[in-house]
């Protein structure tokens, strides 16, 4: 599926809109991760970007996720 989210960043923060996400049905293991990654993105709250690596992190300080750049 494909995603898109608002966002605003101040500094370090950073808060994610809702996101809207095509339908296509996969298998369950997917859809629930699919549905972990979105809740995932919505509870960030700082973020920096060290050697190339997204860090983000919700407000209680605990790693919401990490993403590289895809390699080209």
């Amino acid at each position: 599926n494909s995603f898109r989210a608002s966002y605003t960043i101040d500094g370090d923060r950073m808060t994610v809109g809702p996101a809207a996400t095509t339908r296509k049905f996969c298998g369950q293991e997917v859809m629930d991760q699919e549905r972990a990654f979105l809740a995932a993105l919505g509870s960030v709250t700082r973020w920096t970007i060290d050697g190339g690596m997204l860090d983000a992190h919700r407000a209680d300080g605990e790693r919401a996720l990490t993403a590289t750049r895809k390699a080209e």
